[in-house]
C-alpha cells in the first residue's frame, strides 16, 4: 500500500499511481482481495430515453412553446451528467480499505477498517430503495439489488457500521471476512 501522510491531496497520488499501474497493464503493488462493477440498469433505462425525449422536443418542436435551445443544452447536458454518474457502482476492497464509487467516479467513498467486527448478508426492505441513503441500520450504498451486506467494524476505537448494495453478497461476504485474518 502507498504511504498515508494524512493529507486528502495524496489520495490523488495514491489514484493516479494506481491508475498508472492498471494502464500500464504492471500488477497493483498491494494485494486487492476483490472487486465488482455492477451496472446501474434503472439509470440507464430512466436517462436515455429521456435524453431522447429532450432531443425529439427540441428537434420537432413539439407543443404551442417549442423547447428553446438554452433549455435543451441545459436538460439534456444535466440528464447526461447524472446518468455519467449513476451508470455504475464499483466496491473494491484491498487491505484493510473499502472503496466505493459511483459512475465516472465524481462521488466515491473510502472506509479504512482498523477491526471487522461482523459482516452478515441481509435483504434491505424494498422501501430503502436505491443510491445513497441514510437508513435506520446506518447508510446504504447500492445501485439495484436488495441484496447487501452489513458491514459492522471498528475505527479509532468506535463501532461504525454501513451496508453495501452487492449482487453477490456471498463473494463480497467472504472478501470482507478475510480483513479478520
Amino acid at each position: 500500500m502507498y504511504p498515508s501522510f494524512g493529507g486528502r491531496g495524496l489520495e490523488t497520488l495514491e489514484i493516479l499511481l494506481t491508475l498508472g499501474h492498471l494502464l500500464s497493464n504492471e500488477p497493483i503493488p498491494y494485494p486487492m482481495t476483490y472487486k465488482n462493477t455492477q451496472i446501474g440498469w434503472f439509470a440507464i433505462w430512466t436517462f436515455i430515453p429521456g435524453i431522447i425525449l429532450i432531443y425529439l422536443a427540441y428537434d420537432y418542436g413539439w407543443g404551442n412553446n417549442p423547447l428553446p435551445f438554452s433549455l435543451f443544452l441545459i436538460m439534456s447536458g444535466l440528464f447526461v451528467l447524472i446518468l455519467a454518474m449513476f451508470y455504475q457502482f464499483k466496491t473494491v476492497i484491498d487491505g484493510n480499505i473499502i472503496r466505493l464509487s459511483y459512475g465516472i467516479g465524481l462521488i466515491r467513498f473510502r472506509f479504512t477498517i482498523d477491526s471487522l467486527v461482523e459482516a452478515k448478508i441481509i435483504r434491505t426492505p424494498w422501501y430503502y430503495g436505491i443510491g445513497i441513503r441514510i437508513t435506520p441500520k446506518g447508510m446504504l450504498y447500492n445501485i439495484h439489488s436488495r441484496d447487501a451486506v452489513e458491514i459492522s467494524y471498528l475505527r479509532d476505537g468506535k463501532m461504525k457500521s454501513f451496508m453495501l448494495g452487492s449482487a453477490e453478497p456471498e463473494e463480497l461476504k467472504r472478501a470482507l471476512e478475510e480483513l479478520r485474518r
